[in-house]
């Protein structure tokens, strides 16, 4: 189902209203920095290899888009965005954010394919025990 421009519009207009974009960018950045800092590249650099994206991964990103359709009519809820950006707002969820971007950053920068669930499930319980 092909994403419709205006539930997108409302969405991001609804996440912006609710602080939740703001919150968003913030965590973005930093993710940003860290990966800046810890595979010693510029933002330039980091651009650069964003359009050297291969095929797999712009075929991943567009089944991604996909299946997000769908939600658009339930993401412009402000109840939902208030939850959203009180969640943002504490610091364990934007640790955790900013280190889950980071790596799949990072990631991608090294060209490794992405973890199979199998892989996921023994990091997190590696990290649990």
């Amino acid at each position: 189902m092909p994403i419709d421009p205006a539930e997108v519009f409302k969405v991001m207009q609804c996440a912006y209203r609710n602080g939740v974009l703001d919150k968003f960018m913030v965590i973005q950045g930093e993710a940003l920095e860290a990966v800046m800092a810890e595979a010693n590249v510029n933002m330039g650099d980091l651009l650069n290899r964003m359009d050297e994206a291969g095929e797999e991964t712009v075929m991943r990103i567009d089944r991604l888009l996909d299946r997000a359709g769908p939600l658009m009519k339930y993401l412009d809820n402000d109840r939902l965005m208030k939850v959203a950006s009180r969640l943002l707002d504490l610091v364990p969820v934007k640790k955790m954010m900013v280190a889950n971007m980071k790596n799949s950053i990072l990631k991608t920068l090294s060209d490794s394919p992405p973890p199979s669930l199998a892989d996921k499930l023994r990091a997190l319980v590696g990290k649990a025990a």
